[in-house]
């Protein structure tokens, strides 16, 4: 008899660790309300934190995780991001080719797309396929950060 009881509580117990192993998931990356956090997990960039996500899109979900991903983060006039860009990532003459394919398969507004000419272009490497991409580009006033992946 002890031994049904005690099959019976650790039943609910089992169902009970997932769902809280789900919850404390969502809250990590609900908590954090800034995109800034993702790139950190994805791309192991130490990012400022940034002042809000002014525009983002993407892909949509799918089976084998790939797709492509754009945010428009705003930053104050001293965060510090060209600077952090410049020690944490990697940076790229230019990006308006890989970068342009992408919005455009993103249907992005030419209002929401990034003025090449006023923008600094950095990669990073992703820490466990080298086929995905990150282009991150920054305006020269250092207020709007441009981040772009795609993931095969």
């Amino acid at each position: 008899m002890w031994k049904l009881m005690g099959g019976l509580l650790a039943l609910p117990v089992l169902l009970v660790l997932p769902v809280l192993l789900v919850l404390s998931v969502l809250m990590i990356f609900w908590g954090s309300g800034d995109y800034v956090r993702t790139v950190q997990l994805n791309w192991e960039l130490e990012l400022p934190a940034s002042e809000g996500c002014l525009y983002e899109t993407d892909s949509g979900a799918s089976f084998s995780g790939d797709g492509e991903r754009y945010h428009v983060l705003a930053y104050a006039d001293d965060s510090g991001l060209e600077e952090t860009l410049t020690e944490e990532a990697t940076p790229v003459r230019s990006a308006e080719v890989p970068v342009t394919e992408i919005l455009d398969l993103l249907a992005v507004p030419a209002d929401q797309r990034p003025d090449f000419s006023d923008c600094r272009g950095f990669t990073a490497a992703h820490p466990t396929d080298e086929r995905n991409r990150l282009y991150l580009l920054v305006n020269s006033a250092g207020t709007r950060l441009y981040v772009v992946e795609c993931f095969f």
